[in-house]
């Protein structure tokens, strides 16, 4: 089998980090990947925060009783 040249490395790697014919490169799937991070992340702050005073009101309640 004869080596792979320069030129014939550098279109392979330009395909898998790229994509080629529809099909999503590494970097268009890092870039899906963090968007969804992102969310799930902001997913998480407003639930905490909802969850933290939420519990914050029922320990106030409770003092003044």
């Amino acid at each position: 089998m004869p080596e792979k040249t320069d030129h014939d490395l550098l279109i392979e790697i330009h395909t898998v980090l790229l994509g080629t014919d529809g099909h999503t490169g590494v970097a268009k799937q890092v870039e899906r990947n963090t968007k969804a991070i992102t969310k799930l992340w902001i997913a998480i702050v407003f639930i905490t925060s909802s969850v933290g005073g939420g519990i914050y009101g029922i320990i106030e309640i409770l003092k003044g009783i």
